[in-house]
């Protein structure tokens, strides 16, 4: 295939929420330039972008994919992306590699509340943007009324492109504001017609509204516009592109994807209003080796720049990297270096159609392919001659959903840490983290949707089953008073006999002090060479824990009387002497030492729409939370609260359920906190409980 220059290309995104027709509209615009034969249909598995056995299966998007078409004599590369927020990490990586965004909305359902996080997502990357008003041919299709609720989340800046021609079922065109000409289906073709008679004063009015801040986008534009009062197509065109770019104009674009009414007028005006890769002079990253901001520039014939910003893993044909070409022209077999200093030789290149594949042997600046075989670039890699520039890590979301994870048959751990790195390679929004100290692993993902996909396709790939449990928080146990105890090892078993004999006082230690030792022996009623076994024995003891098996912290331990025998003494008996006197000192002496568990209490950042405060505010007082303060961003409320680890597990679904899918949060450890004192009981019993069992 032809290599198209780089202002002949568009890299375009769709991004909604899921079941908003999103995937149906990339079917159709595949069909409707003539790209394939057949429309793609999600509900009998035939869609180009939703191939995989997973998304044919539960008929949703679950991996980003792509394809390509030609529109006006442009390359248009189309990605589709998941729209379930257990999966938008593909997201965060294309909005990298794009300069377009196609923003869908349902006729029969407006703004949704789920899309307002990706409608921030695209304003804070500044990713120039159409909103689609996509099912205009279904029931309960209102044109008016999702416009209004576009406006009414989305600001005046939302201004209509096209006026549609019919309503729901008759909806049969659309009228472009630019041309002033209709675009009508007739048959399986669109013809290109006046606009109707009883639609021009409306399309009339809704021009002279678009020319209001297409002249606000241009200086001279604006000048003339105040002397004129009106704009040439021209002109219009241009104060358009200027407003897009900036973020000062989102066109509204009406379509429906089953018909294909509207999707080739959304492409002609992609193709005339959007940004190509030849609108980025230079691209923002930083030095290699010295880690200094630096740009590089984005040219046809530049130095070669490429970002790998997607990797697959495919049966047929092993590991698919998809690429970006930021600047010059790469072909198949090129040498290039990553910023880490390896050499990679750029692999097969090919241009994707969904699961289906085209070799090609070079790609121009500002294209986006598939590479195979590369051996060191993973995602986020950045691939150049010499490996002195390095673009910036994709800024995935942090995953929040965890859950304990281990292999249902024993000696499966290695197989298990092997599948769950290699999926990691394709997928890194989430996370595996061993926690020795509570015997443990974690997988942390960003929703149960994520984890579920993820333990299946393990299974299918090693034949791994895994069993999932709550995870163990790590409380901590401590003391707040102060007590004395021996501790007395005597055993007599006809040889050699055991015998140590200590006098411990216990009392607190400062918060975050650890345990500390006192060595108080007068007179060597201890020996100095025993002193360091009581020392091990109590860092042993409290390490285990004494009140519910969990360590105790901020300790201090003196050693001030104790006994010892010629023979029979040993290191190992005053280890164990230690051990009985912190373990009386717990049982027996319960009310003057006032021993108590500790739980890490998180800083927690929840971002959700101000309608949803109260029910939020209300669920995090459930959860024995506190609210530290709360601000306003538009719309949405920033809230900070201090919550207990142990009641946020599930938290993600929680809050996506109390917020119909647009609540998110971030949390990082502040401090240790004496737990109440019924959840202390629940503690203490549960131990009790497990050591009884085990037994």
């Amino acid at each position: 295939m032809k290599n198209y220059p780089m202002e002949k290309i568009r890299n375009l995104a769709l991004i909604a929420p899921h079941g908003v027709g999103k995937t149906a509209l990339a079917d159709a615009m595949l069909h409707a330039t003539g790209k394939v034969g057949r429309r793609g249909n999600v509900d009998d598995g035939s869609s180009i972008f939703d191939y995989l056995e997973e998304e044919i299966d539960k008929k949703q998007t679950i991996s980003a994919s792509l394809a390509w078409l030609e529109a006006g004599g442009c390359k248009i590369n189309l990605i589709d992306t998941p729209g379930v927020a257990d999966f938008r990490g593909d997201v965060y990586a294309c909005l990298d590699v794009i300069e377009g965004a196609l923003f869908v909305v349902k006729a029969d359902g407006g703004y949704e509340v789920a899309s307002d996080s990706l409608w921030r997502l695209l304003r804070a990357r500044e990713i120039p943007s159409f909103i689609i008003i996509n099912r205009m041919n279904k029931e309960h299709a209102d044109w008016d009324g999702a416009l209004a609720t576009v406006r009414e989340r989305v600001g005046v800046n939302a201004v209509p492109l096209q006026l549609p021609i019919g309503k729901k079922d008759g909806f049969r065109g659309v009228i472009d504001l630019i041309s002033m000409k209709a675009y009508v289906q007739d048959g399986d073709k669109v013809a290109k017609v006046a606009i109707p008679a009883e639609l021009l004063d409306d399309a009339t009015a809704a021009r002279e509204a678009l020319m209001d801040p297409a002249a606000e986008a241009v200086d001279a534009l604006m000048e003339k516009y105040l002397e004129e009062m009106t704009l040439t197509d021209e002109e219009l065109v241009q104060g358009l592109k200027a407003g897009i770019a900036a973020g000062s104009i989102y066109p509204v674009l009406a379509s429906a994807a089953d018909t294909e009414i509207g999707v080739l007028a959304l492409l002609e005006a992609a193709v005339a209003l959007l940004p190509s890769p030849a609108s980025r002079a230079e691209i923002k990253g930083a030095e290699t080796n010295h880690g200094e901001p630096a740009t590089h520039p984005c040219r046809p014939d530049g130095p070669p720049l490429l970002y790998a910003f997607k990797k697959q893993y495919e049966a047929q044909g092993g590991d698919v990297v998809w690429v970006r070409i930021f600047s010059g022209e790469v072909r198949s077999g090129e040498n290039l270096t990553t910023a880490g200093g390896a050499s990679e030789r750029l692999g097969q290149m090919s241009v994707a159609m969904g699961k289906h594949k085209d070799k090609i042997e070079s790609a121009p600046a500002g294209d986006i392919v598939h590479a195979a075989k590369l051996k060191a670039t993973g995602i986020g890699t950045t691939l150049t001659p010499k490996g002195a520039f390095t673009l910036p890590p994709i800024p995935y979301p942090v995953p929040t959903n965890a859950e304990a994870i281990k292999p249902v048959n024993a000696g499966d751990e290695d197989k298990m840490a092997a599948g769950l790195t290699k999926i990691h390679d394709e997928d890194p929004t989430f996370e595996l983290r061993h926690q020795s100290q509570l015997s443990q692993s974690l997988l942390v993902t960003q929703g149960d949707i994520h984890t579920a996909f993820i333990l299946e396709k393990l299974k299918k790939s090693q034949g791994v089953d895994v069993a999932r449990t709550r995870p163990r928080v790590a409380f901590k146990e401590t003391v707040k008073g102060k007590t004395e105890k021996q501790g007395r090892h005597k055993k007599q078993s006809g040889g050699r006999g055991q015998f140590g004999d200590v006098y411990l006082r216990i009392e607190p230690n400062e918060r975050g002090a650890g345990f500390e030792f006192l060595d108080e022996i007068v007179g060597g009623v201890v020996p100095n060479k025993f002193i360091p076994a009581v020392e091990k024995g109590c860092r042993e003891t409290l390490a285990d824990g004494l009140l519910a098996g969990y360590e105790m912290v901020d300790v201090k331990v003196a050693l001030y009387f104790g006994s010892y025998h010629n023979v029979d003494s040993s290191e190992a008996a005053f280890k164990t002497a230690a051990r009985i006197a912190l373990q009386r000192a717990v049982e027996e002496d319960s009310a003057q030492l006032r021993p108590v568990i500790l739980e890490p209490i998180m800083d927690v950042r929840i971002v959700v729409p101000k309608d949803y405060m109260g029910d939020v505010m209300g669920d995090i007082s459930t959860r024995r939370g506190s609210i530290q303060g709360s601000e306003s961003d538009g719309p949405f409320q920033t809230v900070s609260a201090q919550v207990p680890e142990d009641e946020l597990y599930h938290y993600a679904i929680a809050l996506r359920a109390m917020t119909q899918g647009t609540g998110t949060f971030s949390m990082t450890f502040s401090h240790y906190a004496e737990v109440p004192g019924d959840v202390q009981k629940r503690l203490v019993d549960e131990y009790r409980a497990s050591r009884n069992k085990s037994e």
